[in-house]
């Protein structure tokens, strides 16, 4: 069954009280734009209270940023841009090290190189889950915004056949429930669809 979740970045206590309740699986908090500092991560994660799985997108693969999350209380971290081994390396190494050991690590696949290494990446031991970021794939494919493009279905064919073949979980962003379709008939572990405010 895929894990349903959505993408949040309000830091309006009662609209986080009501996207806890509203039935998702798991929600993705989205520290990795300006709106949602340190603090604003803190009080997103002190509103929903345990009721529903948080994983915290951070700005970047930094051990800080990773270990405030992750002792704020949340399930797991996403962390973006991850586009080498090393940088997967690096990802499970700054979970281990904090005090929540058994944290998730979840990576972005968002970019060329990361299709170019994503065998390796998902053969890193500790990484959770692959999250495909369709629209920064685009970008960097020189194709934005093109979801329908063939560049585009096959780097995602690409990820989900590593993350398959290494038996780790794939998922991907989508902004709404017809875009999801597709990849949930495909079977993807974990969707992540629409988000309270772009920015």
């Amino acid at each position: 069954m895929p894990q349903h979740g959505t993408l949040i970045r309000t830091t309006d206590a009662t609209l986080i009280d009501r996207i806890a309740t509203s039935g998702h699986d798991w929600l993705m908090l989205d520290g990795e734009h300006p709106s949602v500092g340190l603090p604003e991560m803190a009080m997103m994660l002190t509103a929903v209270a345990g009721r529903v799985p948080c994983y915290a997108r951070v700005r970047a693969l930094d051990s800080a940023l990773i270990s405030h999350a992750l002792n704020a209380g949340a399930a797991g971290v996403i962390i973006p841009n991850v586009d080498t081994v090393a940088q997967a390396e690096e990802s499970v190494r700054c979970v281990r090290i904090s005090r929540w050991p058994k944290a998730r690590v979840v990576v972005q696949a968002e970019s060329a190189e990361a299709v170019r290494n994503i065998a390796g990446i998902v053969a890193t031991p500790g990484i959770e889950w692959v999250l495909i970021g369709p629209y920064d794939l685009t970008r960097s494919l020189g194709i934005a915004e093109q979801l329908e493009h063939p560049a585009f279905h096959d780097a995602v064919g690409q990820i989900e056949s590593a993350c398959r073949a290494a038996r780790v979980p794939v998922g991907i962003f989508s902004m709404t429930p017809e875009r999801r379709v597709p990849y949930e008939v495909r079977g993807f572990d974990w969707l992540v669809t629409g988000i309270d405010r772009l920015a």
